[in-house]
């Protein structure tokens, strides 16, 4: 213990003491409670996670699940990650997984959370359901656009498809125009359902690809509620695999049914520096209100602090799941995209 420190604690025995003595004995207390913690790293967790650390670069190829069709927002993304992928299309999420399971697809492709529209509460279901790691991550700028067939006009549209994340998103621009909602699979399928139809009182809510691919006509662009819209998608794998330049972590945990519990593992982020990027609470379909914390936070298991969180939460939670150590492309793809593919071009 160091001299000043031993100063401090004598004056407080004394009742002697300043405003600054308690605030550099808190300072002392907290460090070495984090030096503390910082010692209980590679436990048994962090030792089974360092053995999945891979050291190879992300794979740009590869056959992947996509929902929806040619076109759609999943479909943008897989064509960002996988520049030489094998794209499968499938109608619902839950498919996307068994394709996965089957070996049929390596990888699949998700949608999580919206910036106006908050999380896909199915894809959360599917967590606590199926197996599978994330080992990819990324946002993508959302801007819908009202879709017809050639010969419609505005005035023609009676009704709009699309996907209802895409129609909540949407909300104002359809109240004002009166249009009455039909939710479909998603964006894509919407578009490519009026195409098949050819009827131009029927209008679908897409991407200015999907007009493309569909040969549509763009009857209104960027109808979203919110300017800064977009979508938050996760890469998903059978197996957990953690590649080179991961530098984000989702786990998934129960707290303890006491008081303070899940303000004492938030305190661990704080204490060892973490930066804690999400923490949400879903409820547990069937159970009388209880929930699940879902956690996401930057950082790599390169890191003795990662490290010492992540035994911590493994020892100190119910139910602790590792969800994946995985790559913020949209992180990496700023400082260096031929970083992670070792490429000239995506």
């Amino acid at each position: 213990m160091n001299e000043n420190i031993k100063k401090i604690i004598k004056n407080l025995e004394k009742e002697n003491y300043k405003k600054e003595d308690l605030e550099n004995l808190d300072k002392f207390v907290k460090e070495k409670y984090k030096d503390y913690m910082m010692s209980l790293c590679d436990g048994k967790f962090s030792k089974y996670l360092q053995d999945k650390f891979i050291r190879e670069i992300f794979p740009k190829e590869g056959k992947i699940g996509v929902g929806g069709a040619k076109g759609s927002y999943a479909d943008q993304v897989s064509h960002i990650i996988f520049p030489k992928g094998k794209i499968n299309y499938y109608k619902k999420f839950d498919q996307i997984l068994d394709a996965i399971d089957e070996n049929i697809c390596d990888f699949g492709i998700l949608p999580l959370e919206n910036s106006s529209f908050g999380s896909v509460k199915e894809v959360y279901n599917l967590m606590l359901e199926r197996n599978f790691f994330i080992i990819g991550n990324y946002k993508l700028d959302i801007n819908h656009y009202l879709l017809g067939n050639l010969d419609a006009k505005l005035s023609d549209i009676k009704t709009v498809y699309s996907h209802p994340q895409a129609l909540g998103q949407c909300g104002k621009y359809i109240n004002k125009h009166g249009f009455i909602q039909k939710e479909y699979y998603n964006t894509a399928l919407a578009s490519k359902y009026i195409k098949e139809k050819n009827n131009k009182k029927l209008g679908a809510i897409g991407s200015k690809f999907c007009a493309k691919v569909y040969k549509l006509k763009i009857i209104d662009e960027n109808i979203q509620n919110e300017s800064n819209n977009y979508t938050r998608f996760i890469i998903v794998s059978k197996n957990l695999k953690i590649y080179e330049k991961a530098n984000k972590i989702s786990v998934r945990l129960k707290a303890f049914d006491k008081p303070g519990s899940l303000i004492n593992i938030v305190e661990k982020f704080k204490i060892l520096g973490v930066n804690m990027t999400k923490l949400e609470s879903s409820p547990i379909p069937g159970s009388d209100f209880e929930f699940v914390f879902y956690f996401d936070f930057e950082g790599s298991i390169k890191e003795k602090r990662i490290r010492s969180l992540l035994d911590f939460l493994y020892e100190n939670t119910r139910d602790f799941e590792f969800m994946g150590a995985y790559i913020d492309f949209n992180k990496a793809f700023d400082k260096n995209i031929n970083s992670i593919y070792n490429q000239n071009n995506l």
